[in-house]
Formats: structure tokens, C-alpha cells, sequence
């Protein structure tokens, strides 16, 4: 169904580290990737322009230690690199450090050294990234006294913002409906303080998927083998990735019940991760019945649809992301296609 090209495959690269190092070189390695992983660490704290390079780099020196000598090596080297942050930047700064990619390093690092499915790497990875914000934010409420009302200030000045930007501009009017613009502000700021905690969730999500793209990068270069994800035509999230859907139900029947306000707000924040999740789900079951019908042509209709009728299609590769998630579509597809062979 799908042509396969037939170069001749790359011979595998030397690993750069020894494979059976001495004690004495494992501290010396050890000692290098710690202080890497403490430069990375500082530079995504101090560095204005750097930081968010730096924060997605630092969990590799982590990773690799792991990968190189082992979980109990790496907890070790992780509790070095915990102790020098903390000399510069203090308790607090480092353990938030640590937090944040510290856990999703390690499993990667881990995961690499057995040999895990990449698939299942991404997914707890994700999950792990997920856990570690909310984390580090309750710790950030408990001790360093930030409340939501911070957000809500931070909030407030970015809508003022864009409604005045599009006021200017004219803009503003076709989007106000009956409402007026305090009313138009006002309603703003409620959605997007209520969805705080699903947009965390989600630039961790978006940090845990880059880090292991980088770390799976650093660890070919250096002749580690890394198993590849599958192809994006055969991308589909798990049947038991979607219990957090029956979360959201569950809160959306609890609210309709009981009115309590965090029922809304756990429901509507799990939904707002779950529906870009869903729609790339959708777009790879889309793409892959594309080819599987032999018109390829829909691809390129759908990406067409997708950017100037979004809106309306959507909703549709949503569902049809779901539906594959519960149903798997392709396996059903092929087993018709066998029988009918």
C-alpha cells in the first residue's frame, strides 16, 4: 500500500563511550554529564534569551546518564546535579528545576536502556511531564506564595491587550455580538482563567514530546540504537488513554447534579486537553483511509479544509479520532480486506 524505498540501510554508529568503562571513568563521565546537566540547569534559570533552549535540554546529560550506567547511577547523578543547583540558586530554584523535566529525563534515560516501546515512552512521558507542573505549581501556591490571582493579573493585562489591539484595528466589532467590550473582556477572562491548569498541562505535554525528540536525536548521534515511532499514518491514542474522558463525563454529571463549580472546571479543563490529542488522532485514521481507498487526493483536500473551513471539519476529525481510539479502524479495514482476499 505504501511504496518503501530501497536504500541500502546505514551502517550502525560506533557508540562515542566506552561500553565497559572503568570505575574510575564511569565517575569521570558522570562527573561531565552532571555538570552539563547544572550548566543547562542555571542557563534556563538566569538566561533570558536561552532559557527555553536550555530547558529542554538539560534533562539529556540525566537521560544519558541513566542510559549509560543504569537507574541507581542516575538517581545518584541526579542528586549531584539537585546539590550544586541549590549551591547557586538555592533550595527552591533547583528542586523546581528537578521537578520540572527532572522525573521525564530519567524515564526517558531509563526506558532507552530497556529497549521500551518508543509509543509507550511518549505516553507515560507525557504523563510524567503532566504530573510534574502540576507539582510544581501546588508547590509554587504552598511556599513561594503564588495564588491564581497572579495568573488573574497576568491574565487581565493580556486580554486588556488584545481587546485594544483589535479595537484599534477594527476588528473587535463582528466579534461582540449583543455583548459590549467590558462584557466581551469580562467573558475573555473567565475562559481563560478557567482553562489555567489545562494550558500547563499542555506546555508540559509540548515539552515532554520535544525532549524526547531531542534525547532520541543525542542518543543516535551517539551511536546509542533508539527505536523509531511509528509512522503518523499509524498514530492512535491507546483505549485506555481515554479514561480521562469518563473523568469528564463523570464531572460533567456531577455538576449537572450537585452545580459545584469544580466539577465544571475539572470537565471542561480535561475535554480542552484531550481535543487537540483527538484531532491528531483523527487527521492520522483520515490520512491512513486516504491511502488505504488509493485517493490520495483527500489528503491534500482535507489539509485545505482544515485551514479555511476548520471550524466545521474540526469537530469531525475529532470524533473520528475518537471513534478509531475505541473501535481501531485500520484493524478492522485490513481484516475485511484479508477476508475479501
Amino acid at each position: 500500500m505504501f511504496e518503501q524505498k530501497n536504500d541500502k540501510p546505514r551502517p550502525p554508529r560506533r557508540p562515542v563511550f566506552a561500553a565497559n568503562p572503568t570505575p574510575a571513568r564511569k565517575v569521570a563521565e558522570g562527573a561531565m554529564l552532571v555538570a552539563t546537566a547544572v550548566i543547562f540547569g542555571l542557563s534556563a534559570a538566569y538566561l533570558p534569551l536561552l532559557w527555553v533552549v536550555a530547558m529542554f535540554l538539560w534533562p539529556i546529560p540525566l537521560a544519558l546518564l541513566v542510559r549509560r550506567f543504569g537507574p541507581g547511577f542516575g538517581l545518584v547523578g541526579i542528586g549531584v546535579t539537585a546539590v550544586l543547583l541549590s549551591l547557586f540558586m538555592g533550595p527552591l530554584g533547583a528542586l523546581s528545576i528537578l521537578i520540572n523535566m527532572g522525573g521525564v529525563g530519567f524515564w526517558y534515560g531509563y526506558a532507552a536502556r530497556k529497549n521500551i516501546n518508543p509509543a509507550l515512552v511518549l505516553v507515560l512521558g507525557v504523563v510524567l511531564a503532566a504530573v510534574s507542573i502540576v507539582v510544581l505549581t501546588a508547590l509554587s501556591a504552598l511556599v513561594a506564595g503564588f495564588e491564581l490571582a497572579d495568573f488573574g493579573a497576568q491574565i487581565h493585562d493580556m486580554v486588556q491587550f488584545y481587546v485594544t489591539t483589535m479595537q484599534e484595528n477594527g476588528n473587535l466589532q463582528p466579534l461582540l455580538g449583543d455583548m459590549t467590550v467590558e462584557e466581551y473582556a469580562a467573558a475573555m477572562e473567565e475562559a481563560a482563567l478557567k482553562m489555567v491548569p489545562a494550558s500547563l498541562v499542555m506546555v508540559a505535554m509540548f515539552e515532554a514530546v520535544l525532549a524526547y525528540a531531542l534525547n532520541s536525536y543525542v542518543f543516535r548521534r551517539l551511536g546509542y540504537p533508539v527505536a523509531k515511532l511509528p509512522p503518523f499514518n499509524e498514530w492512535r491514542l491507546p483505549w485506555y488513554t481515554l479514561w480521562g474522558l469518563i473523568i469528564a463525563l463523570g464531572c460533567a454529571l456531577g455538576y449537572q447534579q450537585t452545580e459545584l463549580p469544580i466539577f465544571e472546571l475539572i470537565g471542561d479543563n480535561v475535554l480542552y486537553i484531550y481535543q487537540p490529542l483527538l484531532l491528531l488522532a483523527g487527521l492520522s485514521i483520515f490520512y491512513w483511509l486516504a491511502y488505504f481507498w488509493q485517493m490520495p487526493w483527500l489528503v491534500y483536500t482535507m489539509l485545505i479544509m482544515v485551514l479555511f473551513a476548520f471550524n466545521f471539519v474540526g469537530p469531525i476529525l475529532v470524533l473520528l479520532g475518537f471513534a478509531d481510539s475505541i473501535f481501531d479502524i485500520r484493524s478492522i479495514m485490513r481484516g475485511r480486506q484479508q477476508r475479501n482476499y
